[in-house]
């Protein structure tokens, strides 16, 4: 699929990318230069495509637990609807989540999109671990609406598989990440969100199906990112650029405007 993608590309007229030039400035220029790859259609960087403010309500309960903490204190954990981690991994995580001593929202999944999540949230983090955590960590298995947690006042991290929409979420709300990517192109991502500064990824942490993670590592990393405030700097400077990307004058507005030239004459 990814060769016979990649193939029909050169038929296209235009390429259009949800990035930006500022968190991406080789791989932009490159394409705009033509040094990618020979034979490649003009390219448009027209991103963050997600609204760069989300207005959200306190209707649903992980919001409304959200509302209820500290401002900037909470590590979202989410892989995404494609990643399914082992029974045995998550019951790291979980432990590692525990043993960070922050606050945590938790999206467990065990099973990917098109197959339906048999098991009960305490057969997958184990017997009491939902009643240990209550108040500094809500785990839930729930559709969880992405934008609008990662646009709270209250979440400061994401810990993530590094899908691209989830990193790109990340960059426009200025939450840093914490990259632990699973399979497909997420070590690419992964490799962005450090040359970004938008956060940070331990390269050694386990590919899909190598091994596990301990929890003493992942609490280790989920409390030093957490307390980094160097990294918070550096993912509000990621923010702001998002922001002055699309807003009237920047690259990704430029970038917009050019392709409406093109595709009117």
């Amino acid at each position: 699929m990814f060769v016979d993608n990649g193939r029909a590309i050169t038929l296209s007229d235009g390429i259009l990318m949800n990035t930006f030039e500022a968190l991406e400035p080789e791989m932009v220029a490159a394409f705009h230069s033509g040094k990618a790859e020979h034979g490649f259609p003009p390219a448009f960087d027209i991103g963050p495509l997600p609204p760069l403010w989300v207005q959200h309500s306190s209707s649903s309960r992980i919001l409304r637990w959200l509302d209820e903490q500290p401002e900037r204190s909470v590590m979202y954990v989410s892989f995404g609807s494609r990643t399914a981690m082992s029974t045995d991994q998550i019951r790291e995580l979980g432990a590692g989540l525990e043993l960070s001593g922050c606050r945590f929202l938790w999206v467990v999944r065990s099973a990917k999109v098109d197959r339906e999540e048999a098991a009960e949230i305490e057969e997958l983090v184990g017997e009491g671990y939902v009643e240990r955590v209550d108040g500094r960590g809500l785990v839930v298995r729930e559709w969880v609406e992405q934008e609008s947690v990662l646009a709270h006042r209250a979440v400061a991290g994401f810990l993530s598989h590094c899908g691209w929409n989830s990193v790109i979420e990340a960059a426009a709300a200025g939450v840093k990440v914490l990259a632990w990517p699973r399979m497909g192109d997420q070590r690419v991502n992964a490799e962005v969100v450090g040359a970004s500064r938008l956060g940070m990824w331990p390269e050694e942490w386990a590919w899909e199906s190598e091994g596990l993670v301990a929890a003493e590592e992942i609490g280790r990393r989920v409390k030093e990112v957490m307390h980094d405030a160097k990294v918070g700097e550096a993912a509000a400077r990621v923010a702001m650029s998002a922001a002055a990307a699309v807003a009237e004058g920047g690259s990704s507005d430029k970038s917009i405007k050019l392709l409406i030239e093109k595709i009117s004459k």
